[in-house]
Formats: C-alpha cells, sequence, structure tokens
C-alpha cells in the first residue's frame, strides 16, 4: 500500500494545494466547530475533527507527496485579521505561498477589514460567501446587501485581491454577473458551485450553468470539497463531473485542493490525490501541473499582484 503511494507521488508531482484549512478553537474559535451540530445537514458527522489543526499536522498528513505550496482558507474564525497572522507565524519554510481570508461584504466595517488584512504580506484574497448555512446564526440580508456587495468587490478589485465567491448552484448565474461587471476583478467560484443534485440530470444542469460563467474569462474555480459534497465517494462517481469541470473552463482556470482537515471525515490525502491522479490521467502533462498546482500559484500565490493573470488560453 505504501509502494502504491509512493507511486502515485511521484506521478503526480509538485503539488500547490488550493484550499487548506488550520485553526485553532482554543485560541480563535470557527463558529462552526463550537457547535458541532451546525453543519451537520452539510459536513455529516463532524465530531471527530480536531480543535486544533496546524501545518505539522498537515505535513504530516500530506507526507510523501511533494507540496510545494499551500493555500489556506479561513474556515470561520472569529477574527479573521488574527486567523491569518497565527498562520503566517507557522510558514517558517515558506510553503504557505496564500491566504484567503473571510469577510463579510455586508458588514459595514469590511472596508477596514480588508485595510487589516493587506497587512500581512500573504493575503491574497478575500472569500465572501452567499450561502447562508455558512454565515454565523445566518442572520437576514441587510436592506442594502446588493450594494454593499458591489461595493465589496470593487474594493477587492482596487486592491488587487481575488475574490473567492461561495456559493450553491442558484447564485451561479449572479456570479457571472457580478465577473462581467468587474472586468479587472479575478474571481474564483468556490468548490466548484457547490452541486446539490448529484444525479445525472443534476450533474448535466450543474455543468451547463458552469459553462455559461467560464465565459467570463476572468473566473476560475476550486475543485475541492470532495467528501462534503459527495460524502462516501468513489473515483467512478467522481469523474464524470470533475473532468466536466475542466472541461467547462479549461485546466489554466481549474485548482485542485484537498480541504483538509474536513476531508479527513471520508478520505486520506493520499485517497484524494489518487483520485485525482486517475481522473486526470489522459490529460496533458501541462494541464495536469496546471491541475496539481501552476494555476493556484498563479491565481493564489503572493507574487499574483506584481505579475497579474495574462490573458487565458482558450477552453478545451
Amino acid at each position: 500500500m505504501r509502494d502504491a503511494a509512493l507511486m502515485v507521488a511521484r506521478r503526480v508531482g509538485p503539488v500547490v494545494d488550493s484550499n487548506v484549512h488550520l485553526w485553532a478553537q482554543g485560541r480563535n474559535p470557527v463558529f462552526w466547530l463550537e457547535d458541532r451540530t451546525m453543519l451537520r445537514d452539510m459536513i455529516g458527522d463532524y465530531d471527530s475533527l480536531p480543535d486544533t489543526y496546524t501545518l505539522a499536522d498537515y505535513d504530516e498528513a500530506t507526507s510523501g507527496f511533494d507540496v510545494r505550496g499551500i493555500i489556506w482558507s479561513d474556515a470561520g474564525a472569529a477574527d479573521p485579521v488574527a486567523a491569518a497572522e497565527w498562520v503566517a507565524s507557522q510558514n517558517t519554510a515558506g510553503r504557505v505561498i496564500g491566504l484567503v481570508a473571510l469577510g463579510d461584504p455586508t458588514d459595514p466595517g469590511f472596508e477596514q477589514l480588508v485595510t487589516a488584512l493587506r497587512a500581512n504580506a500573504l493575503v491574497t484574497s478575500v472569500r465572501v460567501r452567499l450561502v447562508p448555512a455558512f454565515q454565523p446564526g445566518a442572520p437576514a440580508a441587510a436592506p442594502d446587501a446588493d450594494g454593499r456587495l458591489i461595493d465589496a468587490l470593487e474594493l477587492l478589485a482596487d486592491q488587487e485581491l481575488v475574490a473567492t465567491i461561495e456559493t450553491g448552484p442558484s447564485e451561479i448565474a449572479r456570479v457571472a454577473d457580478l465577473a462581467r461587471r468587474f472586468p479587472r476583478l479575478q474571481v474564483v467560484l468556490d468548490h466548484f458551485g457547490w452541486p446539490d443534485d448529484l444525479s445525472d440530470a443534476g450533474r448535466r444542469a450543474h455543468l451547463a450553468l458552469l459553462r455559461r460563467l467560464a465565459d467570463e474569462p476572468n473566473v476560475t474555480t476550486r475543485i475541492d470539497a470532495i467528501g462534503t459534497i459527495f460524502r462516501a465517494w468513489d473515483t467512478d462517481t467522481l469523474r464524470p463531473w470533475l473532468q466536466g469541470v475542466v472541461e467547462a473552463f479549461g485546466a489554466e482556470r481549474c485548482m485542485l485542493g484537498s480541504d483538509l482537515p474536513i476531508e479527513t471525515l471520508h478520505s486520506s490525502f493520499s485517497d484524494l490525490y489518487t483520485a485525482y491522479d486517475t481522473i486526470f490521467d489522459s490529460c496533458s502533462e501541462t494541464d495536469r501541473r496546471l491541475l496539481f498546482g501552476d494555476t493556484a500559484q498563479r491565481l493564489y500565490g503572493r507574487n499574483m499582484r506584481q505579475a497579474r493573470c495574462p490573458p487565458c488560453p482558450s477552453k478545451g
């Protein structure tokens, strides 16, 4: 088994993991980890998730793979600025190459939050959630929520920060409208749009939405949260979904991620990357490098502010 995993690691080659969560409940609690029933409908039973998950824990979980870069995403810490600083403090080897902070664009303090986050050189993106279940207390939308969202995205564009947008199928068309409105803004659709109908018909409908979104050249997507979406998945189940996403956007606008430690509820890093390796086995070496690391490096890497995204090649 170990020899097989090492063979997969060699085939995969260098990895930039586009979505990793590190947290420490004792110092900066994540709201949905304080109440282990809050997201049970979405995640399943997550009582086994650790209260603290550090970069050293991630290193142990990915042992044997050549992980060259890590993109951290705030899972919902009480203090997002302190959470980003805590991750940066662990980055002694320089493998954390980008931080995706979390902010509520409808909060009047969003601009001040972005200013504070920009003091951390590793912060390259702010994630905004249009998924009510992921909001603490799921508050009602503010009367001027749309206007505040527009202002927030304009601010991120001005600051040359990536807007990572987390939403489900019902809002994908809205994401396309927003991306069209801000052509200078790099947009990442998180979790390839949280598909919620996993039937064959549901897959065809979801991929049709993604193809229309992919018409906007400034939109990229993260392929991750596999266990959360598919629960007890297997490679054959994932193949038509993940290949369909890459066919929609092109490898130059797709990036693979582990979603550790949440993915450990369903599989290991090795199992997940073995599946990715198998699913994308027929891709060219160039496309594989894009999927396994180069796209994440370009979009989320700390140097993206100095080297803006070049025009995206045509899909295919």
